[in-house]
This record gives C-alpha cells, structure tokens and sequence, in this order.
C-alpha cells in the first residue's frame, strides 16, 4: 500500500469557509474518475485548525490549511496514474483549477512511511 499525503495552502483572499466549499464540492469532482479506480482505496481531507500551545498561549500556524491523503493499492498504480500524470492534459486541468484554491508555490507531496506503535493499555479506570 502507498499513501501519499500533501500539504496545502489555501490562496489568498478565500475564507476558510470558500476554501472548503470550493475543496469538496468542486475541486475533488475532477478526480472522480480516478478515485473510481479499485486500487485507490482510500482519499481524505483533513481541514486544520491552528490551537494555542499549553504552555505559553500562543496560537502558531505551520501555514498549511488542508492535509490530504490517498491510500494507493501499489507502486505500479502510483507510478501509471500519478507519476506519469505530471505531463497530460489532465494534469494541466488539474494545475488550473488548484490555482483557484491553493497557493501553487506552497504544496508538498510525500510518499509516507508510516511505524505505528503498539500501546500497551492499562485495565486501571485512571491511567
């Protein structure tokens, strides 16, 4: 399984409300017939909310608006579907429309290597 996870920024001058209307009910509907494809297994938006550090009270952004994640069945669909994407027309669809929601010079994209821990969980009400 791949995961790829981007970071991004909304442009300036959208609300968080415009940047998230536009994101799910627009933006994401240029993908439907990729997402239809059996190996994505799965595809999230994860909206973020800047809170104040505990210790000192300030509220501090990283400068991202919008997590997304796309669990990809394997390297071969990576590498056809989105790899080879990076010069067709589709992509250049997609280049124009992104340039009405995020700001192009703030998206990073990375293939996640993910190590979960396992917990050790109590039986104890308190811990």
């Amino acid at each position: 399984m791949i995961k790829v996870v981007c970071l991004l920024k909304k442009r300036d001058g959208l609300s968080d409300e415009e940047f998230r209307d536009y994101y799910e009910n627009h933006h994401v509907k240029i993908f439907a017939g990729l997402l239809d494809h059996p190996g994505i297994k799965r595809y999230v938006r994860r909206y973020l909310t800047p809170i104040a550090d505990p210790t000192t009270g300030a509220v501090r952004s990283a400068g991202f608006d919008v997590i997304m994640e796309l669990w990809i069945s394997d390297q071969e669909l990576f590498e056809t579907q989105f790899q080879s994407a990076q010069d067709s027309d589709f992509r250049a669809l997609v280049a124009e429309d992104e340039a009405k929601l995020f700001d192009r010079t703030q998206m990073y994209s990375y293939v996640v290597d993910e190590v979960e821990s396992e917990l050790h969980r109590s039986n104890h009400a308190d811990a």
